[in-house]
């Protein structure tokens, strides 16, 4: 927290000590310390080795430098320096005040001088100065005095003074605390609409302006009701806009500055009393009520600190971890479910999570601004609360991306935009058949758009203009694209949405010519590939004559493709390991312009009674909390030894989750590439990020260069446990 703590004390008086037994050097910035950087110890003429006052000028600028570093994030400092002069001290007064901190002072100045000179010589040689050059500075600060802007603390007072206690705020009748509000004042004032009541306490947990609409107006209500004794304002990450906005200053936000700042300067707000509301808002607010303990700050904290001296402001303002960590859920593990620590936050759900987002810990965040909730919790002595209060004044962002209207597109049409696209590839396959595939470079530069998704194992007769097979559109994982993330999902998933497990095989569709009238084979844009006559052979051992005719008699009057996952353990093994040989039926898709598809009843009746296995629904979720708390657990199980994941929305949207073991040995399969081509000197330390990693890594090295080369991966992991196992 903003807490400048000063060491004041001749040279010997115990003051690197005090900081080492009280287990401080990691929040120290030491002048003697930056001196030794600056310059080692030099040799002098009565013999012996010292550290060199000769570079003060730099090693004060930098040690004020590295200071204002850590002021701007708030954190917690000690200058251990003798600071025997008041004007010493007073040069620390201009960015306390900048960054608002209080400065207190070690005073160390009592010790007897023979103590000093005693306790001068048993430090290290280097360490000694001058027995002169001590008592100067003993003299001195009998009539130096510490500044009275500072407080001063003996060293047996420390830990005492310095230990950041709750308050008790049981006494109020009711405590109200207001999450993000965000320039929605109208919403504000729906729930404020009885007033604010004298017996009962306000908390705003910060970020009051900005992307709302009506900036001026909450503003002018903190100013107004700033002082009184019923309201505590906590400092959000956008109060640094109005900080800078008060003092005159230039921001960085382009929001505040082409939004917020109009509305204020319209409003002709004066910018004295804005620069009062700043200096009042608080770090967090930290209290017990009613036999429970509340920790409020605007970001978020993962667990309670032994003492919150020691934590950055910026942690708190900003929230701990990064802006996309389930904050709730940290705070949930790391207080072991203690029911009397609860916890209150904005700033961040980019989970969409409900106010009471985990277990004691409150999500205040609710996307106000765009129309969403001002979120409030309510604490009385019978328990909590939570209100959502809906703001309908916001304004609405439009999506003008352009994009083809594909249901009233005719096949010429199609094809000419297929065969015309600089990200789609055509490749003729004889017979009159084409298959048109996006490019390497759509795919690694992620270069998408309506037409290219389709180009995806789809395979068109040009001269019947018939799609002879097809596949999906091309979809995406969780967190690849800007509308896979999770915030994305959040917002636009559409519930109830069905999860079908993925198995780890090749993709390969039985499709129909009616040129020919024979069905077509297809994978990875062929048709007499290795992978496509995989796939053929495999389908008519798979069925027999009859079973093969009603196929066939289905797939030409439905006008569909089958599309399959085939599983060949031997020829084409892959991460996950199976034991035989198998295709499991994925979907019956239409063979037309606009991906469309049988479903699930239709699908599993087609594949029973073919007699195949088809994929298996796993879950079906009716709400986002339910699934997301789903994704997190299995996003970080490494137990599931399975691919991943198919979702499907009720609107059709569709995205691949990935598991961990499955990312893992995939991985590991491009490092066993590598380290069989002896090239393992590519390989990045940043590659190798786990013990797992590091392990196997280190097991391949060992082994003969062809075993590896020829060894699949599967089989690699398989040799390397056992061999663990036995060992």
């Amino acid at each position: 927290m903003r807490n400048l703590v000063l060491m004041r004390g001749s040279m010997g008086s115990g003051k690197s000590t005090f900081i080492k037994n009280n287990n401080l050097q990691q929040y120290t910035l030491s002048a003697d310390g930056i001196r030794l950087l600056i310059q080692s110890p030099i040799l002098s003429e009565n013999g012996n080795y010292t550290i060199s006052q000769k570079n003060d000028n730099k090693v004060w600028e930098f040690l004020l430098q590295l200071l204002e570093e850590r002021m701007k994030r708030g954190e917690f400092t000690i200058v251990d320096a003798t600071h025997a002069k008041q004007e010493s001290i007073s040069r620390y007064k201009k960015l306390a005040q900048e960054y608002r901190y209080r400065v207190s002072v070690i005073d160390f100045s009592d010790v007897p001088l023979n103590k000093l000179l005693e306790q001068n010589k048993m430090r290290p040689e280097y360490k000694q100065v001058p027995e002169i050059a001590i008592m100067n500075s003993y003299e001195r600060m009998k009539t130096e005095h510490v500044p009275k802007w500072t407080t001063l603390i003996k060293p047996q007072e420390y830990n005492e003074i310095m230990q950041y206690r709750p308050i008790d705020l049981s006494d109020w009748k009711k405590i109200h605390v207001i999450g993000d509000i965000h320039g929605c004042y109208t919403a504000l004032m729906e729930y404020l609409k009885d007033g604010l009541k004298d017996d009962e306490l306000y908390i705003f947990t910060g970020d009051y302006l900005d992307r709302g609409l009506e900036n001026d107006k909450v503003l002018q209500f903190l100013v107004e009701i700033k002082d009184n004794e019923n309201i505590m304002l906590l400092e959000g990450n956008h109060e640094y806009h109005i900080k800078n906005w008060s003092h005159e200053r230039e921001t960085d936000s382009r929001v505040f500055k082409n939004s917020t700042e109009p509305q204020l300067e319209k409003a002709n707000i004066d910018k004295k009393e804005v620069r009062q509301l700043y200096r009042r808002l608080r770090q967090l607010v930290y209290f017990t009520y009613h036999g429970k303990t509340f920790v409020i700050t605007h970001g978020g904290i993962s667990k309670m600190p032994d003492n919150f001296i020691y934590l950055a402001t910026e942690q708190l303002i900003k929230g701990v971890g990064d802006y996309n960590t389930d904050i709730d859920y940290a705070w949930e593990q790391n207080t072991n479910g203690n029911e009397n620590l609860i916890q209150i936050h904005g700033h961040r759900n980019i989970f969409r999570l409900p106010t009471a987002a985990s277990k004691n810990s409150y999500n205040l965040e609710g996307g106000v601004e765009r129309g969403g909730d001002l979120r409030v919790v309510t604490l009385t002595k019978e328990g909590i609360q939570t209100h959502e209060i809906k703001n309908n004044i916001f304004k609405i962002s439009k999506d003008v991306k352009p994009s083809v209207d594909q249901n009233n597109m005719s096949m010429d049409e199609f094809i000419l935009y297929l065969q015309n696209h600089q990200q789609i590839k055509e490749k003729q396959l004889g017979h009159n058949i084409s298959s048109f595939n996006f490019t390497r470079k759509a795919f690694k530069e992620k270069i998408w758009d309506d037409i290219n998704i389709k180009a995806r194992g789809l395979f068109i007769n040009t001269y019947t203009k018939d799609v002879v097979s097809r596949s999906y559109d091309k979809f995406f994982n969780t967190n690849e694209r800007s509308f896979t993330k999770i915030p994305a999902l959040a917002d636009n998933l559409k519930f109830p949405v069905k999860v079908y497990e993925k198995v780890n095989g090749y993709l390969g569709t039985v499709g129909y010519n009616s040129e020919t009238d024979q069905l077509i084979f297809t994978s990875k844009s062929e048709i007499n590939s290795e992978h496509a006559n995989w796939l053929k052979e495999l389908f008519y051992d798979t069925f027999n004559e009859n079973t093969i005719k009603l196929i066939k008699s289905y797939i030409k009057q439905e006008n569909v493709s089958l599309v399959f996952e085939v599983i060949l353990p031997k020829e084409n093994p892959h991460i996950i390991e199976y034991k035989e040989r198998k295709l499991v039926l994925l979907d019956i898709v239409y063979r037309e312009i606009v991906f469309k598809r049988k479903d699930y009843r239709d699908l599993e009746y087609f594949a029973k009674a073919i007699g195949v296995e088809y994929k298996r629904l796993a879950y079906i979720f009716s709400n986002w909390i339910d699934f997301y708390k789903w994704y997190r657990d299995i996003t970080n199980d490494w137990s599931i030894e399975k691919e991943g994941y198919v979702v499907e929305d009720s609107a059709g949207f569709m995205i691949k989750i990935k598991l961990p073991y499955y990312n893992f040995w995939k991985q590991m399969r491009g490092i066993k590439d590598k380290v069989a081509r002896k090239q393992e000197h590519t390989i990045k330390g940043s590659e190798l990020y786990t013990p797992l990693h590091n392990k196997f890594f280190a097991w391949l090295k060992t082994k003969d260069r062809e075993y590896v080369k020829k060894s699949n991966i599967i089989q690699l992991r398989n040799d390397f446990y056992n061999e663990m196992d036995n060992l």
